[in-house]
């Protein structure tokens, strides 16, 4: 398909040609291209089964994705290391633009349909892309062009309003630089956006603190399940240095009531998570707060998916997850069938573990869903349970519960900026 797709040249030219009419026009463009030349693999994507909660507020979007592959977040770490000269590659990585054109190996997968548009990000030059695996509609990837770690700063934050002012019918962010609260790539800078609203970004806000020394902007506490801070304003110069205000402040702030400790001998911990979108002239930035300390109770992270959700979700919760779309397992669409399968014969927790090994992590969830068990709505009693845990895990993440300790915890930190 790359040889029957328009070069690269062409393909930027149309872009930009249509661009200057209408972006939305522009980003349909390659999205369709995208799908024609099946790099953005549709038919697979339509395959995965997607739905919503029906919660009164708060609702959480769940996606059992059964083309994405799961990841272990000791692996994902690996990748900050600095690889030998021997395990040099070429592309360095999945987001390389060296992957233009390229026709794959043993261990590099082709990527001679691929077409990027470049994009100019605070004076940087980057590219963007559709995502190949579309988590929601129009998933797009926007990629630095150098093979660097990635980096929450401020020149992140004009980065995204530099974004959303050229593509305001999408949102755009970015995953954490650190392991556990990161994405999956964490050795090339890249965002993630797309044309859809994630549910966070339906959630009402729940407190506003007061500014004195910004004019132009206000800064609210989401009614979210983590710890999501929202930057509403036109001046976009204002909105950029008080998120940086807070991000600067936020790396070297400890909360030993709240279990937060913002640097020890195994390195830095608390990061931010943010995503932009521009409604009218007005832009809406997105802070989720994290922090990616371990410890004996919890070696895969305090503020992770907690062990008992871990059959569920174990892999990090990135921006995607952590802004309410669930992005679970394929492997769950078989264990879900066993799990009925096991209720519908009554087998007892030791004659589970000799039939389906696998499932002994899932015991406890068999336990409840026992119960009250009936062939009819088992379906969705399994759905609920899936539900619940994505819940937990989003509260899980967030650094200052929604608890009065919690609370105090954030007005502390909020009114200690001066801001």
């Amino acid at each position: 398909m790359g040889l029957v797709t328009p070069s690269p040249e062409e393909v930027v030219h149309k872009f930009e040609k249509l661009k200057e009419f209408d972006s939305a026009k522009a980003l349909d463009y390659l999205y369709d291209l995208g799908i024609k030349n099946y790099y953005f693999q549709k038919t697979m994507v339509d395959k995965n089964i997607v739905w919503k909660t029906d919660y009164k507020a708060k609702n959480i979007e769940v996606s059992v994705n059964l083309s994405k592959p799961e990841k272990n977040n000791k692996d994902i770490a690996k990748l900050l290391e600095k690889p030998k000269t021997s395990e040099i590659k070429y592309p360095k990585c999945l987001l390389c633009k060296e992957n233009i054109g390229f026709f794959g190996n043993d261990h590099h997968p082709a990527r001679a349909n691929i077409r990027f548009i470049p994009v100019i990000l605070d004076g940087d030059t980057w590219y963007l892309q559709y995502s190949p695996y579309g988590y929601y509609y129009k998933h797009c990837i926007c990629f630095s062009d150098k093979h660097s770690n990635m980096v929450i700063n401020d020149s992140t934050f004009r980065k995204l309003v530099d974004f959303v002012d050229v593509f305001p019918s999408f949102f755009i962010g970015s995953n954490a630089d650190l392991p556990i609260v990161g994405g999956s790539i964490l050795n090339h800078e890249h965002f993630q956006g797309g044309e859809h609203i994630l549910p966070v970004m339906e959630a009402e806000t729940k407190k506003e603190f007061k500014l004195t020394k910004y004019k132009n902007v206000k800064l609210y506490k989401l009614d979210w399940y983590n710890t999501t801070l929202l930057i509403k304003g036109t001046d976009k110069k204002e909105v950029v240095n008080l998120a940086n205000d807070i991000l600067v402040a936020r790396r070297k702030y400890s909360d030993k009531d709240n279990d937060i400790i913002a640097s020890d001998e195994s390195g830095e911990h608390n990061t931010i998570t943010p995503s932009i979108r521009k409604i009218g002239s007005e832009y809406n930035l997105y802070l989720i707060l994290r922090n990616n300390r371990c410890s004996k109770e919890y070696p895969d992270g305090i503020f992770h998916a907690h062990p008992e959700y871990h059959h569920i979700k174990k892999e990090g919760i990135g921006i995607i997850e952590a802004m309410g779309l669930f992005i679970l397992p394929a492997r769950l669409v078989r264990q879900e069938n066993e799990v009925k399968d096991v209720l519908a014969l009554g087998l007892d927790n030791s004659k589970i573990v000799e039939k389906y090994p696998d499932l002994a992590d899932f015991l406890p969830m068999i336990e409840v869903l026992r119960k009250d068990y009936s062939e009819k709505t088992i379906d969705k009693k399994i759905n609920e349970y899936i539900e619940d845990t994505c819940k937990h895990i989003l509260e899980n993440t967030g650094v200052f519960k929604d608890t009065e300790k919690g609370n105090k915890g954030l007005d502390k930190f909020i009114g200690g900026l001066n801001l």
